[in-house]
């Protein structure tokens, strides 16, 4: 008897297309949401707008990536995005990159900002994103951005949009490319100028560090725990 053929496995279908809709979903329902927040209370600001917000935007860029691996891919976000650790390495790894972007990377690139440029004010626009809230708000708003927000983005971020641009513009472009959408989605429009490009620019910095992460081990693990600690350190921040 011969040995049986393997069997190929189905072609994965989902792409750029899908990592614009993705954007688009989100940003479009998130919009609606935190209007409909200011609708009700008349704040555009706040615990309630915050989360509104995140919850709105995470629609669109978790929800059509799972949509796509199901409907376009192996059906496993493992698979198609990388989205697994490795181990406790990539814990441990990934929480030494979290901590160095938030005491060494992102003060850089600020401190480089303030040398060149005036009212230049990152930590306080952080407050006035998050509504600055204290004691139980705070500990709702905690797992949001510590736990939601680095499953969603990376899940989008480096898993649909990076390895989508990877397969048309190779994996440097890729990078540099997630880095810089990544950053821009964080912008702020009621920042000073100085401001929001020094919060792009760091975000996006940091957005880079983890593509690249994901480029060499190929998974999300080791970004996830980096997000996740680089977003901890700003809760703690803010419990200050």
């Amino acid at each position: 008897m011969s040995e049986a053929e393997p069997v190929d496995a189905p072609a994965v279908r989902w792409g750029l297309g899908d990592a614009v809709l993705s954007l688009a979903v989100g940003l479009v329902v998130g919009a609606i949401v935190a209007a409909a927040v200011t609708a009700a209370t008349g704040r555009t600001e706040g615990l309630g707008y915050t989360i509104a917000g995140l919850v709105g935007l995470w629609v669109g860029l978790a929800g059509v990536p799972v949509f796509a691996s199901r409907r376009k891919g192996t059906g496993s976000l493992a698979e198609d995005y990388g989205l697994r650790f490795g181990g406790w390495g990539d814990v441990a790894a990934g929480m030494l990159v979290g901590c160095a972007g938030q005491a060494l990377l992102v003060p850089l690139i600020v401190s480089l900002f303030s040398a060149f440029l005036r009212h230049v004010d990152v930590a306080q626009q952080t407050k006035n994103v998050t509504g600055n809230p204290h004691g139980l708000g705070l500990a709702v708003l905690a797992p949001f951005l510590v736990v939601g927000a680095p499953v969603v983005e990376e899940l989008f971020f480096r898993g649909l949009l990076q390895r989508s641009l990877a397969r048309r513009l190779g994996p440097v472009a890729a990078v540099v490319g997630a880095a810089v959408v990544f950053g821009l989605v964080h912008a702020q429009p009621n920042m000073s100028g100085a401001s929001e490009l020094a919060l792009i620019t760091a975000l996006g910095s940091f957005g880079a560090v983890l593509g690249v992460l994901a480029q060499r081990t190929g998974r999300l693990g080791p970004g996830l725990a980096a997000h996740a600690t680089f977003n901890l350190i700003t809760v703690l921040y803010l419990a200050r």
